[in-house]
């Protein structure tokens, strides 16, 4: 009996060691599965993060009409994913106009920018920005009979307003290079970012933001800026320009690329102007633009001055 009663106690021990060892094996393990788990999450939503960022950069190197990058920035962030969002604004001669901001959605296996880069409104004669109600400046395809939003000559009209500054987008009659461009315009009026023109029977005017070009800052270019440009130009597809649904903004960016390997040689078919309003009665009515779109305008003030 004795014998007995000790090989109870003994398996009593040994069960008992074994819950132990079971329970400590549980309370060590489960933590180190669960960090190992979120690690492993982060960093994959972490790859999508970054590709994310990369898509949106592309798309603000080579699609933004005019529009400064004022930060790009993580947000609604969680565990399964979040939000990359990038908010931007336009300078019109020394003067900062609030635009709308991008927005793409990442998660642990994908990352999608919005169904536009640009949603707009449309109106018979106008394009606005869906954010912010302030009229955009667009371009036309001129082997198009008939555009969507009708063709307009507002410059003169820019020309009439007093004490304002203003962007203007003119469509040329014919593509310039940018020495021609320059050479065209009095020192007071800049040419701050540069259309690279659309691709067959396209109609830019359904576009809105979505015009494929380069920014100057101070109406200039510089080798170098081009270099990066032209660059850009050959990564982009159709995930990372937004509407682009058969492929073709991307396949003329490419083709751009491939016939306008540098500044030199490339061409443009219209160009953003921005200065005071009264400045554009300099270039009312010339033969070398064939439409004019006003954009934003703001009214001046005594403490801001305009930089041209």
């Amino acid at each position: 009996m004795n014998e007995d009663k000790q090989f109870e106690k003994l398996a009593r021990k040994v069960k008992f060691r074994r819950w132990l060892i079971t329970l400590a094996t549980v309370v060590i393990t489960v933590p180190i599965m669960l960090l190992l788990m979120y690690r492993g999450t982060q960093y994959l939503s972490g790859i999508q993060s970054q590709q994310l960022n990369q898509k949106m950069e592309i798309a603000e190197t080579v699609m933004a009409p005019n529009i400064q990058l004022s930060d790009q920035v993580l947000d609604n962030t969680s565990v399964w994913g979040g939000n990359v969002v990038s908010r931007r604004y336009k300078v019109i001669d020394g003067y900062h106009v609030p635009w709308s901001a991008v927005q793409g959605k990442y998660s642990w296996f994908n990352n999608t920018l919005a169904d536009s880069v640009n949603l707009n409104d449309y109106e018979p004669n106008a394009v606005y920005d869906r954010i912010t109600q302030v009229k955009e400046p667009i371009f036309y395809n001129n082997r198009l009979r008939h555009s969507e939003v009708k063709r307009v000559n507002e410059l003169p009209d820019v020309a009439k307003m007093r004490n304002y500054v203003a962007e203007v987008a003119v469509t040329f009659k014919k593509p310039l290079t940018y020495q021609q461009i320059q050479s065209k315009l009095p020192k007071t009026i800049h040419a701050d970012w540069y259309w690279i023109g659309v691709g067959g029977k396209l109609d830019p005017t359904m576009d809105g933001s979505n015009f494929l070009g380069i920014q100057a800052d101070g109406g200039r270019l510089m080798n170098q800026d081009y270099r990066y440009f032209h660059k850009t130009l050959q990564k982009v597809t159709s995930e990372n320009v937004g509407l682009d649904s058969n492929g073709a903004i991307a396949k003329y960016a490419h083709q751009y690329a491939r016939q306008n390997p540098s500044l030199k040689k490339a061409v443009f078919y219209g160009v953003i102007l921005t200065g005071r309003s009264e400045q554009f009665s300099r270039i009312k009515n010339q033969t070398w633009y064939v439409e004019s779109s006003a954009g934003a305008t703001v009214k001046r003030v005594p403490y801001i001055k305009p930089q041209y």
